[in-house]
């Protein structure tokens, strides 16, 4: 089961049809959700199947999957445990290719669910269909807009905005709660996001191979509580050009026991994980922003840079933030650039006589000498000029008169350079979310937390490629 082909997944991603079991015009169910996200995003047909119906929102309403009409490539299944076995032997009389089954009270809840999971698994042996779940979220393709979840049709309420990082997460509730918390501070988008539940079919291990090949996704993260297939995965990883970020639940003892009761997952070494994901160049993560931050930033710049990386030039309104910078710097293997002398010439143009030139680059004393249209305009092509940087860390105040910051000029100046370009930003509430927003639609990390900022910039200076293999950067625990 487990050396199935990844194209097997298209039928969870792109369905000619979908069948919803136990579609309700309850609102207090979660299918009703499922129902709601099916009708807003997919183009398709969608057939509700519910005996208690005879229609549905004015469509016919089956009494079973046996008759509904083609076609129909994908079932999601949300009634109590004991009714999914049923219904998955009825898709495989249909020869329906794949089944989410989002239903819980399987492995996870004890021995009588286990049985049940297992004759699941017995089924997917004996038959050609792919089980995604049990106890799980189904998908969702911001891309596509295909919502395949019972995750709340609050998502559609700030226009899923898509991006091109890629989750896959053996959780439910995270997973729908992440999203949102994401999409309506506008931080980021996201390609898809797989919630994989206590995998009696369909594992990390397909879903992350699915990934690597998929257009729309340039970075994957993933939370995982157990991998079922340690030698595949790792060749996944150590095959993959595009990043990966995993955050692994589990790894202390009671973290491990809170995983048998939440996915039925048996969470392995973690010393001896922590090992081999460095082997295989994957970036880890300690927490849920964490693993997100360093997903995105990775995805604006998947590619290990081609020159030597690791000098930055720190812009800076405050001398204090500058210094913390260069200690954060410090701690996670990157350095200050020495800046070139045409680079300090640039920069006397708009100081004061008194302001020595150094990096970080204060532009406090510049901006109060020369305006800030000047003092910025030359600082960015002070450190785009420079050969010696390798890139740019920006702190930006928004609310005072830091407000006329032009981020798409600095932004331009700095991809013609080749330099990555990073922000932390501070500022009153409304403007510098609509900065955060501006910086998101034209592919900037931005940043509330200085460290956050540095880390993430580590992690894309530092990956190198060595006999295949990416190295994960400095400084990170697992």
């Amino acid at each position: 089961m487990s050396n199935r082909k990844s194209n097997e997944m298209e039928c969870f991603f792109k369905p000619k049809g979908i069948a919803l079991v136990g579609a309700t015009a309850n609102p207090n169910k979660g299918a009703f959700s499922i129902w709601h996200n099916l009708k807003t995003g997919f183009r398709g047909p969608i057939y509700p199947v519910n005996p208690r119906y005879t229609e549905l929102d004015g469509q016919p309403c089956y009494s079973s999957v046996r008759d509904v009409p083609d076609p129909v490539e994908l079932v999601i299944v949300f009634v109590p445990a004991p009714m999914v076995l049923p219904v998955v032997r009825d898709c495989v009389d249909r020869g329906i290719p794949g089944v989410i089954i989002e239903s819980a009270g399987f492995a996870e809840t004890g021995e009588t669910g286990k049985k049940l999971q297992d004759e699941l698994t017995e089924i997917v042996r004996e038959s050609d269909i792919r089980i995604w779940g049990p106890n799980c979220m189904g998908v969702v393709d911001a891309v596509s807009r295909h919502v395949f979840s019972f995750v709340s049709p609050a998502i559609w309420d700030d226009g899923l905005p898509a991006g091109d990082v890629s989750l896959v997460v053996q959780s439910g509730m995270l997973s729908g709660g992440f999203l949102i918390d994401l999409m309506s501070h506008g931080i980021m988008g996201v390609s898809k996001v797989c919630s994989i539940g206590n995998k009696a079919d369909v594992d990390e291990c397909d879903l992350l191979e699915y990934l690597i090949k998929d257009s729309d996704t340039r970075a994957i993260c993933l939370y995982i509580e157990s991998i079922k297939d340690g030698r595949r995965f790792l060749h996944a990883c150590r095959s993959s050009r595009k990043p990966i970020v995993l955050l692994q639940g589990g790894k202390s003892e009671k973290g491990a026991v809170a995983a048998m009761s939440h996915t039925a997952s048996l969470s392995g070494n973690g010393a001896v994980w922590s090992g081999a994901m460095d082997q295989a160049g994957v970036v880890r993560a300690d927490d849920f922003n964490q693993m997100m931050d360093l997903g995105r930033s990775l995805a604006i710049h998947p590619e290990p840079l081609e020159r030597e990386t690791g000098r930055v030039a720190v812009v800076t309104f405050s001398g204090a933030a500058g210094i913390v910078s260069a200690d954060f710097m410090d701690r996670y293997g990157l350095e200050l650039a020495d800046l070139s002398e045409n680079a300090r010439k640039l920069l006397k143009g708009v100081y004061p006589e008194w302001m020595p030139v150094s990096n970080p680059i204060d532009l406090w004393p510049a901006i109060e000498r020369s305006g800030i249209e000047r003092a910025y305009g030359e600082a960015i092509r002070a450190v785009c000029d420079d050969s010696g940087v390798d890139a740019v860390l920006f702190h930006i105040f928004l609310g005072g008169l830091a407000l006329k910051f032009n981020l798409q000029s600095a932004i331009e100046a700095a991809r013609a350079a080749g330099k990555p370009t990073f922000f932390w930003l501070l500022g009153k509430k409304d403007i510098a979310e609509a900065f955060q927003k501006e910086a998101r639609d034209l592919g900037v990390p931005v940043f509330r937390e200085l460290s956050r900022a540095v880390e993430c910039m580590a992690a894309v200076l530092s990956r190198k490629r060595k006999k295949g293999v990416l190295f994960k950067y400095p400084g990170s625990e697992f």
